[in-house]
């Protein structure tokens, strides 16, 4: 499933403000404030400056960390078929 620019209802229930601060994410994903600022200084995470010292983390951007939306992984069990060298 891929996110349309607009997030599900059911996503904007769960997560209601448009942006987030580095703690509340932090708190969220069970990170530090610290690797949260490092995931924005990294570039692993959007997030928009508000001064030298603020930052806000976009709803997309924590449903991306979060890993929110994403389908479930699939397991294969045993493989169809064998191949040989």
């Amino acid at each position: 499933m891929v996110l349309a620019d607009t997030p599900s209802a059911e996503l904007v229930e769960l997560l209601p403000k448009a942006f987030y601060s580095p703690s509340e994410l932090a708190d969220l994903a069970s990170l530090s404030s610290s690797t949260i600022l490092n995931y924005i200084h990294d570039g692993r995470l959007v997030a928009v400056r508000l001064s030298e010292r603020t930052y806000r983390i976009p709803r997309k951007a924590v449903i991306r960390l979060l890993g929110l939306g994403a389908p479930a992984p699939v397991v294969v069990v045993a493989p169809s078929r064998t191949v040989e060298f």
